[in-house]
């Protein structure tokens, strides 16, 4: 059967246990919020394929859990992910705390090259806030990546984080085929001109040298 889709992204949400990764990826796959959500076991995943700049992207969103007894599983998921979504929860000051070791995950176990960003959910929650977003704002410039609060109560945002995401990943692979193709014609045109016999840097022409002078 053919594909309905023209790209396959695979993103994971990460953070601690009760910062709403899954109302997260139920709002943005089901637009759907329950509050009765129990904590993730292990690892689940939704998908929802969008439209964006002319392409059909199939998007494989993987919710982990967050508690420390499930970190061995969730780790061996982030080698093949495309994009990571950090979590943490506006409203629990351990949680935006715990971004700088989700952060040190990615960098023991996620490519090089995967996409980031930082959100900061439960927004809405003004009466509780523990964590400012200048705070959020400035913790994600340090470490070079996109950051947004986002709401999955409301829906604040929410789309808004993916979209963002999956563009950045398009752009990305776009620049990566690019480069692949410029590359490849720099070779053809190597070739062409080695097999021409036409030498790419002039020939030097060796100078007699009168040793009865020396």
């Amino acid at each position: 059967m053919a594909k309905t889709y023209d790209y396959l992204f695979k993103l994971l949400l990460i953070g601690d246990s009760g910062v709403g990764k899954t109302c997260l990826l139920f709002r943005f796959s089901e637009d759907s919020f329950n509050t009765t959500f129990i904590s993730t076991i292990g690892i689940d995943f939704k998908i929802r394929t969008i439209e964006l700049d002319g392409k059909r992207v199939k998007l494989q969103i993987w919710d982990t859990a967050g508690q420390e007894r499930f970190r061995t599983i969730t780790t061996a998921y982030y080698r093949g992910a495309m994009g990571i979504m950090l979590v943490y929860d506006t409203s629990n000051e351990k949680s935006f705390e715990n971004i700088k070791n989700w952060i040190r995950n990615i960098e023991e176990h996620a490519s090089s090259d995967v996409e980031k960003m930082i959100l900061g959910n439960k927004c809405d929650m003004t009466d509780r806030r523990q964590v400012s977003k200048d705070r959020g704002e400035k913790l994600a410039i340090d470490y070079g990546v996109k950051f947004m609060e986002t709401s999955a109560k409301s829906g604040l945002n929410v789309e808004e984080a993916f979209y963002t995401m999956a563009r950045d990943i398009l752009h990305n692979l776009s620049s990566k085929t690019v480069s692949y193709e410029v590359n490849l014609k720099i070779l053809s045109l190597c070739y062409m001109i080695h097999s021409l016999h036409v030498p790419v840097f002039p020939r030097l022409i060796p100078v007699p040298v009168d040793r009865a002078n020396q």
